[in-house]
């Protein structure tokens, strides 16, 4: 009976996205979500743990896909950015990849998967091609966050050299969060 769609979810999987879920919660920091509200920022869907206490916690296990899946599909930002770290180097695939940016919970989870997820990836390149011209500000985000990382790492053998970075084209950016990300990466030229 399973589809494309839908598959049973394997025990162990749901046992570790309950684990991992309850020891989030037990991140939660009210005063971080009232530091975020006095700026003005979303806090729905967030329980206020830090980028580094998740960081930490995401140490505690291995890449595993499906549960990456799971924390990924609660669409909340503490989920989504542990699945950033639990998401395989060769998954999820190219078309897989647009989904999830499709249900991320804001674009600064989009700059974690690009960051975490997408400079790690083998088709990273063609990705980060096809992204830059979608006019979908999370695709774009990732695609830039991806190409960061990489001139980050890699220095010298990057895959995105200065004249990569010089040829984008700084009218597909519409959104001025992607703008933002886009001036930040210019830095680096």
């Amino acid at each position: 009976m399973d589809s494309p769609d839908f598959k049973p979810i394997p025990g162990r999987q749901e046992q570790l996205f309950q684990e991992i879920r309850r020891r989030i919660f037990r991140l939660q920091s009210g005063k971080s979500l009232d530091s975020m509200e006095k700026v003005g920022a979303d806090t729905r869907g967030q329980v206020g743990a830090s980028f580094l206490s998740l960081k930490t916690l995401a140490k505690n296990y291995d890449p595993d896909y499906e549960t990456a899946l799971l924390l990924w599909g609660t669409g909340n930002r503490e989920e989504q950015i542990i699945a950033c770290f639990l998401f395989p180097p060769a998954r999820p695939t190219r078309e897989e990849t647009a989904r999830l940016l499709g249900l991320c919970h804001s674009l600064e989870i989009a700059e974690y998967f690009g960051t975490l997820v997408l400079s790690k990836h083998p088709e990273m390149v063609a990705i980060a091609n096809e992204f830059l011209r979608s006019g979908v500000p999370a695709l774009q985000t990732a695609a830039l966050t991806c190409i960061s990382r990489n001139r980050i790492e890699k220095k010298a053998e990057t895959a995105f050299p200065d004249s990569y970075i010089r040829n984008i084209d700084s009218g597909l950016f519409t959104s001025p969060y992607v703008q933002i990300v886009y001036n930040r990466l210019r830095i680096l030229v």
